[in-house]
């Protein structure tokens, strides 16, 4: 008798566990589906008023700096249809409902999130697709759980492959994108079981968002160059100034959380302060993927003081941006400014080294990056995973993860294991502790 009903489980079992893989099939297309709708809202709202995607600085003054302050009051518009505010979406939005409500993701939240991303990016406010793009991927896959009977680790998965499917469709990456939402959730411990299915939601993703037409980070970016000796140690040195910079995002993004006052006095001064730099600056404005890919490509000739602002301004506008309420994410400005950081690393060691590196730009670019975002998010393999992705160079890769968990844990010492998502919580007295830590 036993023999028959080990093998009816077994059986039933790898019946559920195809039905798992369906539904993250599924999921995948819908959330997909969903961040593409949003680039292309993004993307058309641009076009209405006369201007390229993420091209601040090729419109007239009068128009970039006269969107941030339409978009302000949009945004006002949507916070008294939907009575949601600023704070309450986004990637630290996502974090705290899976944490602490059983991943319910209300419908209201999710609505206010696409409408208000797509008009705060078509206005240049500086933040990314990222944030919007977890927060919408884990409300799809949520609205699965009425239909499915699921333990808190199923729901838990649920999530995840809805988030996973939404950095692979936002990025285009596979591996990266599963490490890295492994990454920045600690509720539970992901499984040897849950490879399958989020490996196949970010395979769909990835793929069924470059048929859609929505934009790639750095196209076709493959690195044949290696390392020499000498060139190897000038590369590691980069872990400090990424450490420096990684710990500034974060206590800047803190300190401006702690900022009271109205939610529309605060995006009214993001709206006036982005107005302001649309006259004088205008590469800051928006997500900054046109700059990276110059930059990468060596096709921006700019010197080390355009580079020292870049990063500068960048870094205070992001981080006061997402922390006033804009409703925007900092993974993808995390990227911009990480690979702006590496082109400074490039120009000053060239200028101290002219002989010494022989790399190309694009190398350092990535490795900046890359290294900002692992120590940004504390993810650093899901950073190395992404840049072996993006290049494609395995023996490369190898090179530069010493420079980029040599960053990470830099960054350990002088501020802890906190990412930015849990210390963005922390500012505002929400916990996101591992269930196992609270026993």
């Amino acid at each position: 008798m036993t023999e028959p009903h080990s093998a009816l489980r077994r059986s039933v079992d790898a019946l559920q566990y195809i039905r798992l893989v369906a539904v993250a099939a599924l999921i995948a297309v819908l959330v997909t589906l969903v961040i593409a709708g949003l680039f292309h809202a993004i993307r058309l709202l641009s076009l209405a008023v006369g201007m390229q995607l993420d091209r601040f600085e090729d419109s007239p003054i009068w128009l970039r700096s006269l969107l941030p302050l339409v978009g302000f009051l949009l945004l006002m518009t949507y916070v008294r249809v939907f009575r949601v505010d600023g704070r309450d979406v986004g990637g630290t939005h996502t974090l705290n409902r899976i944490a602490n409500y059983n991943g319910e993701f209300p419908w209201r939240n999710a609505i206010m999130q696409f409408v208000s991303a797509a008009t705060a990016l078509a206005a240049g406010f500086s933040g990314g697709r990222d944030g919007p793009g977890l927060h919408l991927g884990a409300w799809v896959a949520s609205t699965f759980r009425p239909r499915m009977r699921l333990t808190r680790a199923e729901v838990d998965l649920l999530i995840r492959i809805g988030m996973t499917a939404a950095i692979a469709a936002g990025f285009h990456t596979t591996f990266a994108a599963i490490l890295f939402v492994a990454g920045i959730i600690r509720t539970e411990p992901i499984s040897a079981r849950s490879f399958i299915p989020l490996t196949t939601a970010a395979v769909i993703g990835s793929i069924l968002s470059t048929w859609l037409g929505v934009d790639q980070l750095l196209v076709g970016t493959r690195i044949y160059a290696t390392l020499g000796m000498i060139e190897w140690a000038l590369v590691i040195s980069i872990a400090i100034p990424t450490m420096l910079v990684g710990v500034a995002t974060m206590r800047l993004v803190i300190d401006f959380t702690r900022v009271r006052g109205p939610l529309y006095a605060r995006v009214m001064v993001m709206a006036l302060l982005t107005a302001g730099l649309a006259v004088i600056f205008p590469d800051v404005l928006g997500l900054g993927f046109d700059t990276l890919t110059a930059l990468e490509q060596d096709r921006l000739e700019v010197g080390m003081l355009y580079l020292v602002a870049f990063v500068t301004i960048k870094l205070l506008l992001t981080s006061a941006s997402v922390a006033f309420g804009v409703p925007l994410g900092v993974i993808g400005p995390t990227i911009v400014n990480g690979g702006a950081l590496g082109a400074l690393c490039y120009s000053a060691l060239t200028f101290a080294f002219p002989e010494l590196v022989v790399a190309p730009v694009s190398l350092y670019v990535l490795l900046g990056a890359a290294a900002l975002l692992g120590t940004v998010f504390n993810v650093p393999f899901a950073a190395i995973v992404f840049f072996l992705e993006l290049t494609m160079n395995l023996w490369l890769t190898l090179q530069v993860a010493v420079t980029i968990v040599l960053a990470h844990e830099c960054k350990i010492k002088l501020w802890g294991t906190q990412s930015i998502f849990e210390a963005r919580l922390a500012a505002q007295g929400i916990s996101v502790r591992n269930r196992n830590e609270l026993i």
